[in-house]
């Protein structure tokens, strides 16, 4: 009777080794998962940001671009002419760049 009970205690032991290991995996696999949530949660949010970031820079860009053409009108050359070059081919650059 000695002998089945050390085996029952065995198996007990064994089984109880492979449900702590599964349900430890399982509980990893959860916080991983949430993890991931929340990072996806966090592009977005990012995203969302940056998207907000570039129509502001677009927006003064081209209000820069309008100012200097201005200057460049009243007869102000050089490094506004300069300038208007750069940005220029900045804006085609990025035109081409977003196709």
């Amino acid at each position: 009777m000695q002998i089945d009970i050390l085996k029952l205690a065995e198996i007990i032991g064994a089984v109880a080794l492979i449900l702590t290991t599964v349900i430890g995996a399982y509980k990893l696999y959860d916080k991983l998962l949430d993890r991931v949530d929340k990072l996806e949660q966090r592009v977005g949010k990012l995203e969302t940001k940056l998207n907000r970031v570039k129509k502001e820079d677009t927006l003064v860009i081209y209000a820069l671009r309008a100012c200097l053409d201005g200057l460049h009108q009243k007869g102000c050359n050089g490094k506004v002419t300069e300038a208007i070059q750069i940005i220029d081919k900045h804006i085609n650059k990025a035109a081409h760049d977003q196709t």
